[in-house]
């Protein structure tokens, strides 16, 4: 098997692992904490080299105050948990303290079986931690996405004993002893895979009432659209505000911290009417509520792409690639599949006649649709291509018939490869804003592994793929694909 499928493998059975933890607890089965103890220890051990690593809670017989894994050697301490709010790092940490631990280990991780925060208070956990003990937030946190970081970078027989711990708790059994290694079927059980990937957003979501005066048009007139008067407002009064908010019912809706000091829309509101939600007790009301979720979500991921130079294409309903700096003919990003590859998202094409004269230019694109399934939600992304030109990008009057020749040529596999470029890249920058201090404290959207489903019927791919039309080659020559 080679590294990059390796790579692949672990990514994906660490995100169901989480996965399976999150639906879990949501339906209040804690046991799976407990259980994914030893999965976590082997883990660490074959990956960060704390051969040491014991379960404590086995060990010492006794529920270990703070901590639930220990490599004393390493003086390396680890509490397993889902449990990711900063109540729980501060309370991991105090007892940690309490119980003089920190004289016997020099680091403490906290892993969460599920999804870690965007952002943690640093100065609140440096006023417990204070000169007993030494933990950033950025290097001690960490779940599934971090550990696949570290996989990546693995010698590949360490990558392939991680693996193999994954496996033998999906199975049930160590790897090589499952029935399937034995007597493998004759007619192989297919995964599917999805365009949907999950995605994680933050834990309180805040709403406020949106002060009149904020409302009102020139003329002294109500405005109908909320999010738009609100925006008109801060423009007028030459103060700029991120777009991932949403406004209804003459309330602001953002994930941003409305009581927060720093907040940018305080001006905009009724400080003394600000509540606090878990989304949850929200999206859940009825159909109109989750509506509006939902198109705060798509504002979030608005907020988020547009830094990455990703463009919301109001008019075509999809976001596009943009040039990194105005003058670049090509932009191309670097993304892990089978093996590291890098996929075009942006290309100027240039007149034979007049090298300085535009013919056409050509954006991967895609539009995302956000769907929520068992309590989980997740975002389906559908790759697509748009064709501008100007420097405003405006939709080129020829691109539907380049579009169409494009779509014509496009086969299952290549498109499902877009896909797979996209939720990756999506996963990088994700990485990125990770260590990012510009958007450490700043609430986002997040993304994990796309979602497969196990169990399908095998299928013969040859039957899908479409016959094969000369023509297509000639039109493929004169977009200069070939």
């Amino acid at each position: 098997m080679k590294h990059a499928e390796l790579i692949n493998q672990f990514r994906e059975e660490i995100a169901q692992l989480a996965h399976e933890v999150q639906s879990s607890v949501a339906m209040g089965h804690f046991d799976i904490n407990k259980i994914c103890e030893d999965v976590v220890r082997g883990l660490f051990r074959e990956l960060y080299g704390f051969d040491q690593l014991r379960n404590l809670n086995e060990d010492e017989k006794q529920n270990f105050p703070g901590i639930d894994l220990a490599d004393d050697d390493a003086r390396v301490a680890i509490q397993v948990t889902s449990d990711k709010s900063l109540d729980k790092v501060k309370d991991t940490l105090r007892k940690v303290i309490n119980h003089d631990l920190h004289e016997k280990y020099d680091r403490v991780i906290i892993y969460n079986l599920t999804t870690k925060q965007t952002s943690y208070s640093e100065s609140a956990i440096a006023g417990i931690c204070g000169e007993n003990l030494r933990f950033d937030v950025r290097s001690d946190i960490l779940d599934s996405r971090d550990l696949s970081t570290r996989a990546a970078s693995a010698e590949p027989q360490k990558l392939k004993a991680a693996l193999d711990v994954l496996l033998a708790y999906t199975r049930g059994v160590e790897v090589g002893l499952a029935d399937e290694d034995f007597d493998p079927p004759s007619d192989p059980k297919e995964v599917l895979g999805t365009n949907l990937v999950e995605i994680y957003f933050p834990p309180k979501l805040f709403i406020a009432e949106i002060l009149p005066e904020v409302l009102k048009s020139k003329k002294g007139r109500n405005v109908k659209n909320h999010r738009k008067g609100v925006k008109d407002f801060s423009r007028e009064c030459g103060q700029g505000i991120p777009s991932d908010f949403e406004a209804s019912g003459g309330r602001l809706i953002t994930f941003h911290d409305l009581d927060s000091h720093d907040c940018p829309f305080r001006y905009l509101i009724d400080e003394g009417t600000v509540e606090e939600f878990a989304p949850i007790e929200y999206y859940q009301i009825d159909e109109d509520h989750e509506r509006i979720f939902k198109s705060l979500l798509r504002f979030m991921l608005q907020q988020k792409l547009f830094k990455q130079d990703v463009m919301w294409q109001h008019h075509e309903g999809k976001f596009i690639f943009l040039p990194r700096n105005p003058t670049q003919k090509k932009r191309t990003e670097q993304w892990t599949g089978q093996k590291i590859s890098s996929r075009m998202v942006f290309e100027r094409k240039f007149k034979t006649a007049n090298r300085d004269e535009v013919l056409s230019t050509r954006h991967l694109a895609f539009s995302v649709d956000f769907l929520r399934a068992d309590d989980g939600w997740y975002v389906a992304l559908t790759p697509d291509w748009f064709f501008s030109y100007g420097d405003d990008y405006r939709r080129s009057f020829y691109g539907d018939k380049l579009l169409s020749g494009l779509k014509r040529m496009e086969k299952n596999r290549s498109v499902y490869d877009q896909f797979r470029f996209l939720a990756s890249w999506l996963e990088s920058i994700d990485r990125e804003d990770l260590f990012s201090e510009e958007t450490s404290n700043v609430p986002t959207i997040s993304f994990a592994s796309p979602l497969k489903l196990a169990g399908g019927r095998s299928l013969d791919e040859q039957l899908w793929e479409p016959l094969h039309d000369p023509a297509e080659d000639q039109l493929q020559e004169r977009l200069g694909l070939l």
